[in-house]
């Protein structure tokens, strides 16, 4: 008997030696492949004389990049179409570019190729534009093509000297709009009841819980801004287009009928329409393109090289790069929902933000620091706290300049409204002061279905459980709750902002500002992008010369290699089921409004938050 135990004892090693042997190895063997994959294509870039630099985005372009790590790398590598990966371009990270290629000898012009553009915002899209045109006003040209245009990717192509169209293309041009899912009647089906606290005429989050349809205080705001952001992007277009084409409003921002009109004109050509109207110069794909770039290279005797631009850029230096020497104004990001805790970078922690301006404020050389912000809000208790790390900053001697990106508003301006000084873009999307709270509570459901929920507590509050019908004395308690987050955050924007509590209910309510709303009414400073924040954040400190020290979560070594570095083999798993556009667009909706309601952690339920915001 022992000899057997023995024995399979001795084989139990042997298959667990065997395991881990084996796991290590996959593990070393994979790891080589990511060097291997990484480095088989890398050679020295050697920029030519006469070079067109080639814009190709093929992603998005974003206010931060995600960190890599191994396994997605690796995924990247390996994955067999280029179309199929979505890269990510930082903003200040292609305004650098553009800017080194407008003073490089050696590039004489740019090709916007825009098809696999899929995302930016006005306000990036603005900034590439202003570079662009830099660029342009050193005698340099910029071209533009697409087989198609959508909303985004026209806009970048409106600041280029030509646009050009595949023949069989279309420009398509939708505007702005707030539309949502209501779901009132199926809570009203499943027998859930919604319980609502919140304080804000406009503070319009739960709505869809409530109700089957927007409500008109809800219409009334949102067609404000939208409207001004829509009359914004005509009038860029116009104006970069005004010299080379017969462009109107009417061509950008067309009734059905006159839509309907024009088309049947052009003989219902979508292109043709699109060069009719001014929107596009020539009508040419890609190959045409191409060639004739490479005949005006011809014509002036000059070899036509087409430099990527991701060659370009690993050329160029560090964006932000500290010389020690200088006193340092400190940049840092923060994208995303606010939540309590470390969140990754895609999100604003409450611990991990404030770990990074814990790190500024501990930094003798940082005298002061720009915190750029693009965030619909989140967790009033994490903006606070994060508020809270603003004010030592402050208290400490450094100055705080907050530049808003795309979005700051709710929980993000609660946060911005303690900095001493506030730069927005005219299109940022601010304000929304206003906080809610939301509970739901299933016991008509169950009931329904037969279940009762029964028992006994050593208080009142010990019967709070959301299968039991909410205490009315309780809900009553929650909105004094509500209330006094409200007045709270009123209190700190009148005090960040030098303004009475009267001022800032005014401009209150939950109700969504533009930038150029904000500056009218004293909730930003300063109409500008992240350098004129910089700029002014020198001047409040005093700094001649200075460096810019960016700060960032960095990964451990263990995240680095191990991180989800299995999980990813998913990934390389053919997918049998294809889902409908139509379908996919349905449940990204439905994913992307109740997500929200699992990723909030407030402890208090207590949130300043503005859907509406996250617009494309």
């Amino acid at each position: 008997m022992k000899s057997i135990y023995s024995w399979l004892k001795t084989v139990a090693s042997v298959i667990n030696f065997t395991r881990l042997l084996v796991i290590n190895a996959l593990f070393l063997i994979i790891i080589l492949l990511v060097v291997i994959a990484i480095n088989a294509d890398e050679q020295e870039i050697v920029i030519a004389d006469n070079s067109i630099l080639h814009l190709n985005f093929s992603g998005n372009i974003v206010e931060q990049k995600q960190p890599l790590d191994f396994s997605s790398e690796l995924s990247k590598q390996l994955m067999s179409s280029e179309q199929s990966q979505l890269t990510e371009y930082q903003i200040d990270e292609v305004i650098q570019v553009i800017h080194h290629a407008g003073n490089d000898p050696k590039i004489k012009s740019i090709l916007l190729e825009l098809d696999a553009l899929n995302s930016a915002s006005f306000n990036h899209l603005s900034d590439i534009g202003d570079a662009l045109n830099a660029f342009k006003a050193k005698g340099k040209t910029v071209n533009a093509i697409a087989d198609n245009y959508s909303q985004t990717q026209y806009l970048l192509a409106s600041f280029a000297d030509h646009i050009y169209l595949n023949p069989q293309g279309l420009v398509f041009l939708q505007g702005f709009s707030v539309y949502r899912l209501y779901f009132k009647e199926v809570l009203d089906n499943l027998l859930i009841t919604p319980h609502i606290f919140k304080v804000g005429t406009y503070k319009s989050f739960v709505e869809p819980f409530t109700q089957n349809h927007m409500s008109e205080e809800s219409k009334l705001a949102n067609r404000h801004w939208l409207n001004q952001l829509w009359t914004n992007y005509i009038d860029t277009v116009i104006n970069e287009r005004k010299d080379k084409s017969n462009i109107t409003p009417q061509s950008l921002s067309p009734s059905l009928a006159q839509l309907k009109s024009a088309l049947q004109n052009a003989g219902g050509d979508t292109a043709l329409y699109a060069k009719q109207v001014g929107l596009v110069d020539f009508l040419n794909n890609r190959f045409e393109v191409i060639n004739k770039l490479k005949e005006q290279a011809k014509d002036a005797a000059i070899d036509f090289t087409l430099l990527s631009y991701a060659d370009y850029q690993s050329t160029l230096p560090r964006l932000y790069q500290s010389t020690g020497n200088h006193d340092q104004i400190a940049l840092i990001h923060g994208s995303g929902e606010i939540l309590t805790g470390t969140q990754k970078i895609d999100a604003i922690g409450s611990e991990s933000f404030n770990a990074l301006l814990d790190k500024a404020l501990n930094d003798k050389q940082i005298k002061a620091v720009v915190i750029r912000l693009d965030t619909p809000g989140g967790s009033a208790f994490a903006s606070e706290k994060i508020r809270q790390q603003v004010l030592a900053l402050k208290k400490a001697g450094k100055k705080v300049v907050v530049s808003m990106g795309s979005v700051t508003a709710s929980g993000g301006y609660w946060i911005a409204s303690a900095a001493d000084y506030i730069v927005a873009y005219p299109s940022t999307l601010t304000g929304s002061i206003g906080i809610f709270g939301m509970y739901a509570s299933t016991d008509k459901a169950l009931n329904k279905l037969g279940i009762y929920n029964d028992g006994v507590g050593t208080s009142e509050l010990s019967a709070l459980d959301p299968t039991r019908a909410l205490n009315p004395e309780l809900a009553e308690i929650m909105q004094i709750g509500i209330e006094h987050g409200y007045q709270q955050f009123l209190t700190v924007v009148a005090e960040g902002r030098s303004m009475t509590l009267q001022e800032v209910d005014n401009v209150a309510q939950g109700r969504v500002w533009t930038g150029t709303d904000a500056k009218q009414s004293g909730l930003v400073d300063q109409l500008g992008g992240l350098q004129d924040a910089i700029d002014q954040a020198a001047i409040l400190a005093g700094l001649g010369q200075y460096d810019i020290q960016e700060l960032e979560p960095t990964l451990s070594a263990k995240q680095q290699l191990l991180n989800e570095i299995f999980i990813s083999a998913v990934q390389f798993v053919p997918q049998s089921v294809q889902i409908s556009p139509l379908l996919q667009q349905t449940i990204s909706a439905l994913q992307s409004q109740t997500a929200l309601l699992t990723k909030f952690n407030d402890p208090q339920g207590r949130y300043a938050y503005c859907p509406m915001c996250m617009i494309k």
